[in-house]
């Protein structure tokens, strides 16, 4: 069905007519809506009711109405799922501990931890600054738990690609059995811990 079929334009302004030939375009994209289920079809029409007869305008104001709620819908709709799918900044890390480190020369780090699943898996996203970029694309940095201020337990590697470097980790240990925590600088031909740059 055409726009003028649904709606008269003697009665709107050529703003109001752009506008809602715009939204009568919008409604010929989206196809037509789902079948009626049968049942529906012939609705059962009380005895005693009264018909009301709507003059042509009254009918017409109502048509515009009604395309313009189904095209607000529409909007909302779009809007929600384009937000829902774009690829916006990822929601922020839910912390429950937050752990700061440091180093020489100005370098830092912060660690946040998050929950524990039900598994034991603790998820953990570390930031640093100020590391150095790898010598060579075997070299690569390590995060440890350390007890009594001994590398202990490995927690990740990562390479830093910045000035800051965020990376998301995941450690199966109870952290109760430790008492800190260390990055270690690890060379591509050291199997063992690498030189200590940042700890708690």
């Amino acid at each position: 069905m055409s726009f003028d079929d649904i709606v008269g334009r003697e009665d709107l302004s050529p703003d109001e007519e752009a506008r809602l030939r715009r939204v009568h375009d919008l409604l010929v994209e989206a196809g037509p809506p789902p079948d009626l289920p049968p049942e529906l079809e012939h609705p059962v029409q009380p005895k005693d009711a009264d018909v009301l007869e709507f003059p042509l305008l009254m009918r017409r104001r109502i048509a515009v109405a009604g395309i313009a709620a189904v095209a607000a819908a529409i909007a909302v709709f779009a809007g929600g799922y384009a937000f829902g799918h774009s690829k916006g900044k990822p929601a922020a890390f839910a912390a429950v501990h937050v752990v700061p480190m440091h180093g020489s020369s100005g370098r830092l780090a912060v660690i946040k931890i998050g929950h524990a699943d039900a598994a034991g898996n603790w998820p953990m996203l570390i930031q640093v600054s100020g590391l150095p970029k790898q010598s060579s694309a075997a070299s690569y940095y390590e995060l440890w738990l350390t007890r009594n201020g001994k590398p202990i337990a490995p927690c990740g590697g990562f390479r830093v690609h910045g000035d800051t470097t965020t990376v998301h980790l995941t450690v199966p240990y109870s952290l109760k059995k430790f008492d800190g925590w260390v990055v270690t600088a690890q060379p591509p031909s050291d199997r063992g811990v690498g030189p200590v740059v940042l700890t708690t």
